[in-house]
């Protein structure tokens, strides 16, 4: 045992860090996945970056070359426009400009005769590109172009007319890239002409002014495609590299954050697990016990907590040293992990204590305890054996105490402080023992595990029986048949009242072999009775199904087969069904039914009035008898309500003809009444309790 301090509970109320927000592998999950995204759209983006850079390259090297076109045409413009013109031979190819008739010098001749012309600038690079439109080797295209052309050579084209009038704007250079009719790509780059005194000597029958746009020279550079080959070279370049770069920083990223959840996993380890045997800890088993303590009050779930505590292990743990003990606490540690379900949590508080939630614990408050009383029966068993450590064969043994929830307490904190306490009666007890935290539910439970181990055995036994009821006519009083009820003949406790066993029964699903045990000795009075001549040819014996045999797939099968086993005919058998059974398919149902009405069974619907009492199923469903409720006949002479629902009963029953058996009557008023309203027959102790076989006979044979 520990010292006081280590059962001390913390009663601030404040969850603990496992039961806020979101657990922290799963952010740095998600933190790993966004960096590898946000790695993968940044080398991407390089990848096409880089793709695109390379066709920026042919777009400026178009424009390198244009630039150096227009300079080099504008600079010869410039040059020969001030020097004033330069004379040519005509007989040279040398051919007067008619715009420059008006000249007085325009045609002169040399000191040696030789015939000269004036050009100017525009003359001369006409001269100079041979025409007016020149086409280089390379597909390199200039042109001279005005919105006033004095030529019609001049003139601009839709593409140089938008430039020209964003050049009167005052845009300096226009550069585009242009796609011809033909499909194909040039980049055409444009700057404008400003009218010079020079220029006059032209254009001035145009209105020009010096300092106007005169014009504009444009060049258009094809853009070649690049070969296929090589651009399909330098693509694969680009992405190989830049898929080894990704792969690289992928790889590097993946170790720093598998080193992170590493560390992390490390952490939360130490954290919230216990360091010796790796089960959780104090906080992770309030974590968990406040999550089990929801579900329960959710679902109306029941759970136990079983808070373990070893006995004479301060004695071990002095004796043979701390390294001993703690393998000893590892070894009681995997011992408690294999006796529970996986769903279970199993956690170490400190010292040689260890609590067992039991959580999702079906059934009412008494089945839990049961549930938990046969597991801390299990442990005891478990723990107590011998443990070998070493060369030490080591004996210890537990003392347990159970606290249930939620109806033991509300809280993880006082659901465990009520099982510490019980704890602590178990070992006041003498060790190796058990002890729920309210001593009634201790009696409850052990008197019900009792009942569900000695129902196991009772068929094998041979400890149940079947009592009869007699069903009698209201109108003539004799007996038309007999409802069957079991009872169980314990050797100990006597006769058990169903009330005890039934539910039992039903839980752990012993009542399928009842049930058959039931409708097969019912079978065997039938018969027994026929060829003793104790009843009449009309008489009915009526077995109560149970939902879960009824729900049973093969049903019908295993019915028909008890009939043909015991040769009885099937027309003296009544199944008494609850409406409770057609809730989940009403077809399903109804179809089981027909089938057993086919070999002559008849249906009646027991305890009507209290279930869901729909009279879909009455429309739906192939039923003959309706019995009417005890509830409601034992308060037809005082109460008008149930009154009035007896007669409701009857007079839709005689409507529909359905044949009616009130239950319940013990007292002559109340046949009256149904006698008055028309019901067929009853049963109660007005004429006879539930008998045995050998009384049942007796009966009979005296009406």
């Amino acid at each position: 045992m520990t010292d006081g301090s280590d059962r001390r509970f913390d009663q601030t109320g404040r969850n603990s860090p496992a039961e806020s927000g979101e657990p922290p592998t799963t952010r740095l999950i998600l933190w790993r996945w966004l960096v590898i995204v946000l790695w993968s759209a940044a080398v991407a983006a390089s990848l096409v970056w880089n793709i695109h850079l390379h066709d920026k390259a042919r777009i400026d090297q178009a424009y390198s070359q244009a630039v150096a076109v227009l300079e080099k045409d504008m600079g010869a413009r410039a040059l020969v426009a001030r020097l004033g013109g330069v004379y040519a031979r005509t007989d040279r190819g040398a051919i007067p400009n008619p715009y420059l008739a008006h000249v007085p010098d325009r045609d002169i001749a040399s000191d040696r005769g030789v015939a000269l012309t004036l050009i100017n600038s525009s003359y001369f690079m006409r001269l100079l590109h041979d025409t007016e439109v020149q086409e280089g080797g390379d597909g390199t295209v200039s042109h001279v172009t005005s919105l006033r052309p004095l030529r019609v050579q001049n003139a601009p084209d839709s593409w140089e007319q938008s430039a020209l009038l964003r050049f009167q704007n005052g845009t300096a250079e226009v550069a585009e890239v242009v796609v011809t009719a033909s499909g194909q790509q040039h980049y055409r780059v444009m700057r404008p002409r400003f009218v010079e005194e020079s220029c006059l000597a032209c254009h001035k029958d145009q209105g020009f002014q010096p300092g106007e746009v005169l014009g504009g020279v444009s060049v258009s550079v094809p853009l070649v495609e690049p070969d296929a080959e090589w651009l399909t070279g330098r693509v694969t370049a680009l992405t190989f590299g830049h898929t080894f770069l990704w792969l690289l920083g992928i790889a590097g990223l993946v170790a720093g954050f598998s080193l992170l959840e590493r560390r992390e996993r490390e952490l939360r380890q130490s954290a919230y697990y216990d360091p010796l045997t790796a089960l959780p800890n104090r906080a992770l088993l309030r974590d968990r016990l406040h999550q089990a303590l929801v579900t329960a009050e959710r679902h109306s779930h029941r759970g136990a907590v079983l808070y373990i505590d070893l006995d004479r292990f301060k004695t071990i743990n002095d004796s043979l040293g701390h390294a001993v003990g703690d393998r000893l606490l590892q070894a009681v540690a995997d011992c408690l992990r294999k006796a529970v379900r996986a769903t279970d949590t199993v956690a170490r508080l400190g010292g040689d204590e260890f609590v067992v939630v039991l959580a999702e614990l079906k059934g009412d408050a008494e089945r839990a305890a049961v549930v938990a009383q046969a597991v801390a029966e299990k442990l005891l068993v478990a723990v107590a054996r011998p443990f070998q450590i070493g060369n030490h064969e080591l004996h210890t043994g537990p003392s347990i105490g159970i606290a249930l929830f939620p109806m033991d307490g509300a809280h993880a904190d006082e659901v465990l402080k009520q099982a510490d306490t019980a704890m602590y009666q178990a070992k006041g007890a003498g060790g190796g023992t058990f002890h729920f935290y309210l001593p009634g539910m201790q009696l409850a439970a052990q008197h019900r595990l009792e009942i569900e181990n000695d129902l196991h055995n009772a068929l094998d036994r041979q400890e149940l029986e079947l009592y009869f009821q007699p069903q009698v006519a209201v109108a003539s009083g004799a007996i038309v048949g007999a409802e069957a009820l079991v009872r169980w003949n314990h050797p100990r406790r006597g006769l058990v009242s169903p009330g005890d066993f039934i539910p039992i029964a039903e839980e752990t699903g012993i009542i399928l072999a009842v049930g058959d045990w039931v409708l097969r000795e019912a079978c065997r009075s039938i018969r027994l009775w026929i060829e003793q001549g104790v009843v009449g040819e009309d008489f009915r014996l009526a077995v109560n199904v149970s939902p879960k045999q009824f729900r049973q797939w093969n049903f019908v099968e295993r019915v028909a087969a008890i009939v043909a086993e015991t040769g009885i005919d099937a027309r003296h058998l009544e199944l008494e069904v609850t409406e409770g059974m057609f809730v989940d398919d009403v077809q399903d149902a109804a179809y089981k039914m027909a089938c057993l009405i086919e070999l002559g069974i008849r249906f009646a619907i027991d305890d009507f009035g209290t279930g869901y009492s729909s009279l879909m199923y009455l429309k739906r469903l192939p039923l003959e008898v309706l019995k009417i409720d005890r509830s409601f006949v034992d308060g037809v002479l005082d109460d008008a309500n149930d009154a009035a629902i007896v007669e409701t009963i009857l007079a839709m029953a005689q409507r529909f003809g359905y044949h009616v058996i009130a239950e319940g009557v013990e007292r002559q008023a109340q046949l009256e009444f149904l006698r008055e309203r028309g019901c067929d027959a009853y049963q109660g102790y007005h004429f006879s309790k539930p008998v045995s076989a050998a009384d049942f006979v007796a009966l009979a044979q005296k009406r």
